[in-house]
This record gives structure tokens, sequence and C-alpha cells, in this order.
């Protein structure tokens, strides 16, 4: 597939069936970008953003139609975590959506707002849907023209941690929500499953990725990627593994990268410089110089499992 500018917009959006949950999102999307348009700029606290390399603000969207990728951010996450892997797909011929999970994001896990298991469960179904539909165009538009170039018969889902999980439960249902049977297969990075009982995961009706950390000490391959896959192997689907040697926790996201630019960047509080160094202690020795690999490896990867199911 062609590689492609990559366009970049920020929204927010209201499910009117849901009490008028509020969702900030994020879109990258194949883009036909100008010297007007700015490169974007992921603001990570206010006064405090880091630039793209490669995406450029509301550039206007590619001709043609392009398979969508639903992506779900982790426990105590944010929608734009994952900008670097999601520009990648988006430079790959796909439109990226990913919305925060209200909930279950860093503020409210600061702030005592995060809600239990269930809740959470059943609200970031909700999300992935309804972000689905908004990305369609049947229940409100992410941006203008969006939903003319995303086509409705590839769409697919991912996540990373818990947003892993979320992958799984869509495409099955869970506590009494449906199944989104609009997703052709899922991806599950450093995928949380422990808590999924056996019966859910052989019940998975689409491929499957697992992008497994080896050095993940948050979701440690012993109890949370071998009993999935172990699972997993026995179907006739096609689901497919990768092994990641010097992969944590965040192998997908951009800490690893916020940890090189954070202490350079002026106004970052304290307290965020504390938080990605208890990132950094529970990340593999040396990640600092493989983590760009193995990023690299997963978008690689993301696009082969992707690609054969378009």
């Amino acid at each position: 597939m062609p590689v492609h500018q990559v366009g970049h917009t920020s929204t927010l959006v209201i499910d009117d069936k849901r009490d008028n949950r509020m969702l900030g999102v994020d879109v990258w999307y194949p883009a036909d970008a100008t010297p007007e348009n700015d490169q974007t700029h992921y603001e990570l606290l206010p006064g405090v953003s880091l630039p793209s390399a490669t995406a450029f603000e509301n550039a206007s969207p590619a001709s043609g139609k392009f398979p969508l990728l639903v992506w779900s951010h982790g426990r105590t996450g944010l929608r734009f975590n994952y900008s670097q892997l999601c520009e990648a797909i988006a430079a790959f011929g796909f439109v990226v959506v990913s919305s925060d999970h209200p909930g279950d994001t860093l503020t409210d896990w600061m702030t005592g707002q995060n809600v239990d298991d269930e809740t959470n469960d059943k609200q970031r179904l909700g999300d992935v849907s309804f972000i689905a539909d908004c990305a369609l165009g049947t229940r409100g538009e992410l941006m203008v023209g969006l939903s003319n170039i995303v086509d409705e018969n590839n769409m697919f889902i991912g996540g990373h941690s818990y947003g892993g999980l979320t992958a799984l439960i869509a495409t099955t249902g869970i506590h009494g929500m449906p199944a989104e049977k609009r997703f052709k297969a899922a991806i599950g990075a450093q995928a949380y499953t422990r808590i999924l009982p056996a019966e859910l995961i052989a019940s998975v009706p689409v491929p499957v990725l697992l992008l497994v950390g080896l050095g993940d000490i948050t979701t440690p391959p012993a109890t949370d990627a071998e009993p999935a896959w172990e699972i997993l192997s026995k179907s006739a689907l096609p689901h497919r593994r990768l092994n990641l040697p010097y992969g944590g926790h965040q192998a997908c996201s951009d800490f690893s990268l916020y940890m090189e630019l954070a202490p350079g960047i002026e106004g970052v509080p304290q307290l965020v410089l504390d938080y990605l160094q208890s990132i950094a202690a529970e990340s593999p020795t040396g990640f600092e110089t493989t983590w760009r690999a193995t990023l690299s490896e997963q978008i690689e990867e993301m696009k082969v499992f992707l690609s054969a199911h378009v």
C-alpha cells in the first residue's frame, strides 16, 4: 500500500443515548496536506505540548475509501498516548480513531473519579461503538468529510492493556452488552486478559493479533498472554502472536518518547516527571535504546495483520 500524508484532528462528541456522555476524540487519516496546514502538536498539559513528526492539523482527507481502526487506550491512559503508532497506521492507509474513556483516564484516577471494572467495560463498549458510528457519519461527524472516506465494510478494533481487553470483549459482548459485529479483526497490545473467562476468549469470532512484551511486568506474559494464547491457538481462525524481546508494558505507547523529551520542556510539572520515572522503573533494562525498534516491529506486524483482513 502507498504511504500517505497524515492528517489529524481533535474533537468532542456527545452520546445523547448515554446520558450525554462526552468523549474527547483524536482522528488520524490519509490526507492531502498543503503548506497552509500546521504541523500537529499534542497538548499533554495546558501549555505543554509535543510536536508530531508526520501529522498535519485539519488537512483535507485524501480521496478514496480507507479501512477504519478504532483504538482503545489502557487503564489510566489518554486517547493521544499512542500518536506514533496511530500516525504510522494512518500513513499506511487507515482512518484511526481513538477516544478517551471517561471513568478510566489518568485524570479520573488522579481525582478519584475512576469507575469499577464492570461499569468500565460497559462504558468502553458503548464508546467504541459510538465513535465507530460517528466515523461513519451515522450519529454525528468527527470532522467534515471524514465519513466519505471510511470504508464501512472494513472496520477493525485494537487497544493497549485494558484497551486490548476492550478490543476482545467488543467482538463478544459482556455484562449484557451486545457484540459489535462490524469489527473484522482485533488487536491486543500488551493486553490485560487475566480476568476474562476462558469461554469468552474461546468465543472471539474474529482473528486476533496479540503483541506480547516479554519484559512486561504489568500484564506479564505468564498471566495475560499465555493463558489467552493457549485458547486462541486452538481456534481455526488465523490468530497471530508477536513476542517482543525488549518490550515492556508501554511498548506500543508514546511514554518512552515522553521520557526522552519531557526533561527538556519548560514548564513540565515535577509530578509529571515523577510519574514518567515510575513508568521507567517498570520498563525493561535498556529500553531507552530499544523502544523505537520495538515500536516499529509492532507497527509492521499490525500492517501485515490488518492487510490480511481488508
